[in-house]
């Protein structure tokens, strides 16, 4: 499946219930935002399963898949650790 900037838009509305959900005091949230995350999951299933699929011929299916996403949150996840334990020197 190539890029879909309707399903890019729809993760960003995700996103976004989610902060209002978190960060708007209870009497100003409008109803159903409690769905976000609901809603990211379920994306983010999609869009897992489309590459699944589409590379389940290959000899080494799981290895490049997990390669994969690995090589996209590895890095954030060490920055992030990075920061949050170098913030006491700071």
């Amino acid at each position: 499946m190539k890029r879909l900037p309707a399903l890019d838009a729809l993760r960003g509305i995700a996103i976004l219930i989610v902060l209002v959900h978190h960060y708007v005091p209870e009497q100003f949230k409008p109803p159903l935002f409690w769905s976000g995350v609901d809603l990211f999951f379920v994306l983010s299933g999609f869009l897992i399963t489309d590459i699944l699929l589409r590379n389940r011929d290959a000899s080494n299916y799981y290895q490049t898949f997990y390669l994969r996403r690995g090589a996209r949150i590895l890095p954030l996840y060490w920055v992030l650790l990075l920061v949050f334990f170098s913030g006491d020197d700071l």
